[in-house]
């Protein structure tokens, strides 16, 4: 869908630049399983049924389907799954599901499947343009996070999350998919107003990992129409996109027979039914689909690179193999299984070599995909790895697989890889009654589009468990051997220094073709972490009966907070929370924070990572870890079963007492961090995010911040070595929430945490935040993007959330209703963005720190047409109350999800740490949704005339190095 959420609150969020080095921190700390959801659900395409539409997948073997689930097709072919779930106890998860997209556009349309999508929120024969987003405002649906909409090749889907399942949620969804199918307008002027939002979702997108990836779909997809059917689309086609166009693929495409309606939540389903009964019967198909020859794969060259500033430093490998088009029996499942199974156990021994010391690639995995779009089969290897390493880090991987190949796989391989597999089964199972709808609804979709077969986690495991226990290791030699067998189609992207197809192509024969050396058997790892010294004895415990916790302290310094929940059956947090966060960073260490993502790497004193791995892997243990840099606290956080509630906390503790630092941690650091320098600079918002937080932080780094390129290239493990040993030597607080008991909470923190000699209780560090002065000259930030990607904001700063309650949650209603605004006039009407975005209000962490802001990705050279839509904008606030109804539509998504947070772990988790740390947040969590409704049309109007309005903003700016010219010039709001 053609907007991202509103930007409206104060919870944390992981800033885009640590969710990078996150995601490549967990791709190479991988336990090795690789069992891929399209590999999972690839299904085979029945015989064309003798009813109108297709059908179910079960009813295509004859397997029965989850049994809680309503599956109904109309004679018109159009057909519709329900589902009665309490999780959460109020609310409705709503989908439809068109199975075209992108694949079914004629030469000229590229794009139009997703230029669709964007109009049927742009009105229909019963709702206005715009009205549709407004209507589901009304009802406490956030435009992004509950309503929302994706065009995929093959597909094009339709969401909304009521946060009530009363008869308006059903109404307005039902309704609203009832014009998407039949009655969108397609008016000639707002399509030419779409056209600059659609062309601002293609900037946002196009980016070196981007291109990368039409690079190689274009090498491994060759001869197909997927290689040319990009579902973002053609600049030109998108540019001549008329009435006629759109009609044409909406009219062949959109169809009853090509539609499934998917209903999930606290409902009646006998009603549901016959509801959709009465409103979709009369739904005709007005057109015919083409008949599509979706071609074959016919590489026309064996190897290809892609070199650019930005661009991801890796090599893949892929076996092309016949779609395997049969339909979804016990058998190809079983089939499918052996195939992830071989595949896990490659990666496996990929992760395994990728994590030992002197390892050339940073990570790799390889997956089989069964089917591909119909067009092909796919084996495949990954490898990621600095440029310089390419050719060494080629050989590496490819020696995994050739050994594997040759040796075979043994019962031992089998043993790292089961007891994982059967207890996340088995965790399923456990987890099911609690399950979300929104997770039912869109696996009930990913069923429809894999042509596979819905069933319970009941189900899942029934049929599973006899084909796990029936696997033998020769089934997955046999794999290996037939599908990553031959010549493969080899595809480089990097940064820099090009190789050249044919170079690739011969160190690719030359890997393949080296004479293997023998491999040592892997030895079994024992868990040396069960003892941590004697308990300590608890001194205090106290229970708050308001929040349902009860607080614990033991006689070495440690504190736990638990707090039982049913809400989510069978899943537990844990928060561990050492040091003292940002606030106690040695000046000198602030630019390498980010190095803490990368902690996990340096494993334990006593073991690796990589045998940390194969302990969790052979024993079945299902436990996280991960690591949190918060202003006050530095939180390692793992989620995980009340069966594994123990070694989930004798892993945490096993990092935090005996931490590693192991030189392979340094290794990666020096191979991960040239990446993401290179890669920083070609991303517009990262590079904008870097100049605000410099701006807005007024020179105070522990505030946070994006690291430049050279303090990137510049941290190493001992950076973080220096700033975590400090935190582990103090008494931590474990906070424990979820599916468990009381005293089994107890019993595994007093064993952990709770054991060996007293620790020091580290004081809290003040920080805060001087705010900088209003106004002033523009600050401009070059990328190395496309000329035409831009980013401009403006910012005002606020007080804290303690300072100033009331105007802090004012100041987040308001920025909700401005970005109402922005996407009604600078979105809609003058087309010259894909998402504005407001938000506002005060911090709860830090004193002194608060910000409203509006901003928007737009090219430099409209830059002052934002600045015009602002500055009206904020006057027009300033000068008239808002209305009842336009003050409702930006409270109600807010309030609805406040209102049900509570139903979530994930609520308590955010709130009961901090209120450990400061108990006066208590108070402000529970009085959160009363101070957002008790914000009144009045506060909003003083807030835009007092704070906003009558000052001047600061404005930060982001455009292209090499465009030239000045990207912005002072500003004034007034």
């Amino acid at each position: 869908m053609p907007l991202s959420p509103a930007s409206s609150g104060r919870r944390a969020r992981l800033p885009a630049w640590r969710a990078t080095a996150l995601a490549a921190a967990l791709s190479l700390s991988a336990s090795g399983l690789f069992l891929a959801p399209a590999a999972r659900a690839q299904q085979a395409q029945a015989s064309v049924p003798a009813v109108a539409g297709p059908l179910w997948g079960h009813e295509q073997v004859q397997r029965a389907p989850d049994p809680a689930a309503r599956f109904g097709r109309l004679p018109n072919g159009l057909r519709y799954a329900l589902q009665h779930n309490e999780t959460p106890k109020d609310g409705v998860a709503m989908r439809m599901r068109i199975g075209a997209g992108s694949l079914q556009e004629r030469d000229g349309e590229q794009g139009l499947a997703h230029f669709l999508e964007h109009m049927a929120f742009r009105g229909s024969a019963k709702v206005a343009d715009g009205e549709v987003v407004h209507m589901l405002q009304r009802q406490g649906l956030s435009f992004g996070a509950d309503t929302n909409a994706f065009t995929d090749f093959d597909q094009t889907v339709y969401h909304f999350n009521f946060p009530k399942a009363d008869a308006a949620a059903l109404d307005t969804g039902l309704m609203l998919f009832r014009e998407i199918g039949e009655h969108l307008k397609l008016d000639a002027q707002l399509i030419e107003q779409e056209k600059g939002v659609v062309l601002s979702e293609e900037r946002t997108r196009d980016v070196p990992g981007m291109r990368a990836f039409v690079a190689e779909q274009s090498l491994t997809l060759a001869g197909t129409r997927v290689a040319q059917r990009l579902p973002i689309g053609r600049i030109d086609t998108v540019q001549a996109t008329t009435v006629d166009k759109l009609r044409r693929y909406y009219q062949a495409n959109y169809r009853p027979d090509n539609a499934t309606l998917i209903v999930v939540g606290n409902i009646d389903v006998d009603a549901v039914e016959k509801q959709i009964r009465e409103r979709f019967a009369d739904w005709k198909a007005a057109g015919k689909p083409d008949a599509l020859d979706l071609g074959a794969v016919k590489p026309t060259q064996p190897a290809a690179e892609f070199i650019a500033d930005g661009a991801p430093d890796k090599l893949s490998l892929t076996w092309p193999t016949p779609p395997d088009m049969r339909p979804p029996t016990l058998a190809l499942s079983r089939d499918v299984l052996v195939q992830q199974l071989a595949a896990g156990v490659l990666n496996v021994r990929l992760a395994d070599r990728a994590l030992k010391p002197g390892s050339p690639f940073l990570g790799a995995f390889g997956m089989k995909l069964p089917r591909l779009y119909k067009v092909t089969g796919q084996a495949q290897l990954n490898v990621m790895a600095p440029p310089e390493k390419w050719a060494d880090a080629l050989d590496a991987a490819t020696t995994e697989l050739r050994q594997l190949q040759a040796q075979g796989v043994q019962p031992a391989d089998l043993q790292r890889l089961l007891p994982l597999i059967r207890s996340s089964l088995q965790a399923m199972v456990a987890q099911a009654p609690t399950r979300q709808s929104a997770a039912i609804a869109d696996g009930l979709i990913n069923a429809v589009h894999y042509e596979g077969i819905y069933q319970s986690a009941e189900q899942a495991m029934a049929e599973a468990e006899p084909m796990l226990a029936s696997v033998k290791p020769e089934e997955l030699t046999a794999v290996l051997r037939r599908d990553f067998s031959g010549q493969p189609l080899i595809f480089r992207s990097a940064k820099a220094g090009a190789a050249g197809a044919p170079m690739l192509s011969a160190k690719l024969a030359q890997a393949l073709s080296r004479p293997l050396e023998a491999q040592a058997a892997a030895v079994a790892v024992t868990w040396p972490y069960a003892d941590f010294g004697a308990a300590s004895a608890i001194v205090s415990k106290t229970t708050d009966a308001e929040l349902g916790s009860t607080t614990l302290a033991f006689a070495n310094g440690s504190r736990l907070v638990i707090k039982p929940t049913a809400q989510e059956k069978d899943k537990v947090i844990v928060q561990v929370l050492v040091g003292q966060g940002m606030a106690g960073l040695k000046p000198e260490l602030v630019p390498a924070s980010w190095t803490l993502n990368m902690f996990p790497l340096g494993g334990t004193g006593r073991l690796s990572l990589a045998e940390v791995a194969q302990w969790q892997q052979s024993s079945g243990v299902l436990a996280g870890l991960t690591l949190q840099l918060d202003s006050r606290r530095i939180l390692l956080v793992g989620e995980t079963r009340p069966a594994d509630l123990k070694p989930q906390l004798q892993l945490l503790a096993a990092f935090v007492r005996d931490p590693g630092f192991r030189p392979e941690m340094g290794e990666k650091l020096a191979g991960v961090a040239p990446m993401m320098a290179n890669q920083f600079e070609t991303l517009p918002g990262i590079v904008y995010a870097r100049e605000l937080s410099k701006v807005m932080n007024n020179g105070e780094s522990r505030l946070g911040g994006v690291p430049t390129a050279a303090e990137l290239l510049a941290a190493k493990a001992d950076d973080a070595a220096a700033i975590l040993r400090p935190a582990f030597a103090g008494a931590p607080d474990v906070v424990v929430i979820g599916d468990v008991s009381e005293e089994a909470a107890i019993a595994a923190v007093q064993a952990t945490f709770g054991a060996g000699p007293a620790r020091p209780r580290l004081p809290a560090v003040p920080l805060k935040a001087t705010p900088p002065a209003d106004g002033g000259a523009a600050h401009v930030a070059l990328h190395k993007g496309r000329a035409d990607q831009g980013m401009l904001g403006w910012h005002w700063p606020m007080p804290d959330q303690w300072t100033d309650v009331a105007l802090s949650n004012t100041g987040r209603v308001a920025a909700t209703l401005l970005q109402t605004r922005l996407v009604d006039v600078v979105r809609e009407k003058l087309g010259i963005t894909y998402a504005p975005s407001a938000g506002g209000g005060g911090s709860l962490d830090v004193a002194g720190q608060g910000s409203f802001f509006a901003q928007i990705e737009t090219p430099p050279e409209k830059f002052e047409a934002f600045r015009e839509v602002l500055r009206a904008q904020l006057k027009a606030l300033a000068a008239e109350p808002v209305s009842a109804d336009e003050l409702l539509r930006a409270k109600q998504p807010m309030v609805e999800q406040s209102r049900k947070a509570p139903e979530y772990n994930g609520h308590w988790a955010y709130w009961l740490q901090r209120i450990l740390v400061e108990p006066r947040m208590k108070t402000m969590m529970q009085r959160e949704t009363a101070n957002l409704e008790a914000v009144t049309a009045e506060q909003v109007q003083a807030f835009f005339r007092d704070r906003i309005a009558a000052r001047a903003p600061i404005e930060v700016g982001a455009r292209a190095a090499e465009a030239g010219g000045p990207a912005a010039a002072p500003t004034n709001a007034k």
